[in-house]
């Protein structure tokens, strides 16, 4: 896997053109988690963290997201390729 330093608007160019299933890093308030995208809209990102994934035990599509600003999402993985603002 390789990472690769990017800028917000960067981050959020790739963002817009992403699709479910696809992982990020959000960090709220100094809390950092792993989730996987649900929906991208206009002025956030609609996710469902991997823990509440993995404690699943429903029907796929059964459960409910959270949306984030953009602001609050630092990296996205897409194809084994992680593009991080970490590094800013």
């Amino acid at each position: 896997m390789s990472v690769v330093n990017v800028t917000m608007a960067e981050l959020h160019e790739k963002l817009a053109k992403c699709i479910a299933g696809e992982r990020v890093l959000v960090d709220q308030e100094g809390n950092r988690f792993s989730a996987r995208i649900q929906h991208v809209g206009m002025t956030g990102v609609k996710v469902i963290p991997e823990t509440i994934i993995k404690n699943s035990t429903g029907d796929p599509g059964d459960l409910d997201g959270v949306t984030v600003p953009y602001d609050d999402i630092w990296e996205l993985e897409v194809k084994g390729v992680v593009f991080s603002r970490l590094g800013e």
